[in-house]
């Protein structure tokens, strides 16, 4: 029995090691948008705010706060070293980690989330030149 509750404390000592705050879920959900879509069709980060802010947006308000949060630490460690979180592989180790702590119902909401964001902000998304 002792061995599973040090077991669970360090597992929530992982979980904790990211602040557990909205806004800066959206500063990395935004951010991260904002590389991938340069990666995708150049310009520069504001260039991409418009979608950025509504696929957070609609991010936000489709899923559970802990499911965000997966989502924001996982896009973090997508984008690698281009991210806010410097510690990159700790972001996209904790997204692995917490996803598999969620319910069933909202770790099944994160795919239908995702593309109920992209398909309402697609056409705020940057064409290129």
């Amino acid at each position: 029995m002792m061995i599973f509750s040090l077991i669970a404390s360090l597992a929530g000592l992982a979980a904790t090691e990211f602040p557990d705050d909205p806004e800066q879920f959206s500063a990395w959900m935004q951010q991260s948008c904002q590389v991938q879509q340069m990666r995708r069709s150049g310009g520069t980060p504001s260039d991409h705010d418009a979608f950025c802010s509504c696929l957070d947006g609609a991010l936000s308000a489709g899923l559970s706060p802990a499911a965000y949060r997966v989502i924001a630490l996982g896009s973090q460690g997508a984008i690698q070293d281009e991210g806010m979180i410097d510690d990159w592989e700790a972001a996209r180790d904790a997204a692995a980690t917490e996803v598999t702590a969620l319910d069933p119902e909202e770790q099944s909401a994160i795919q239908p989330a995702l593309q109920t964001g992209l398909s309402m902000c697609l056409s705020l998304a940057y064409q290129g030149e």
